[in-house]
């Protein structure tokens, strides 16, 4: 289930036994589209923010819906349209990310 593109009301809970576990988990997909880190660690946020292989993190949030005023194309196995079409062009092409950061609590 972890693997597949599902577009649903389904949430998947995998146990892992430590940070790089986790990290290696959300990049084994050819998806790449919304993974998050709940976390208080700024150095462990910074380091999935930099390392996850996706095109929207989030950081303290719910990782469905996104921000429909953010330039948006997909990454791996996932995209809708060609990247190439309109002025995200050069975005896309440095591999740009966007990160969406909630309060900590």
């Amino acid at each position: 289930m972890a693997r597949d593109e599902i577009f649903g009301p389904i949430t998947a809970v995998l146990r892992v036994p430590d940070y790089d576990a986790a990290v290696n988990t959300a990049n084994d997909s050819e998806f790449g589209l919304s993974p998050g880190i709940v976390s208080r660690d700024a150095a462990k946020i910074d380091h999935f923010s930099q390392n996850a292989e996706a095109v929207m993190i989030q950081v303290n949030l719910p990782t469905v819906g996104m921000d429909f005023h953010a330039p948006f194309t997909g990454r791996k196995g996932l995209s809708y349209g060609a990247p190439e079409k309109g002025s995200y062009a050069r975005e896309f092409f440095t591999a740009a990310k966007i990160v969406h950061e909630g309060c900590g609590q």
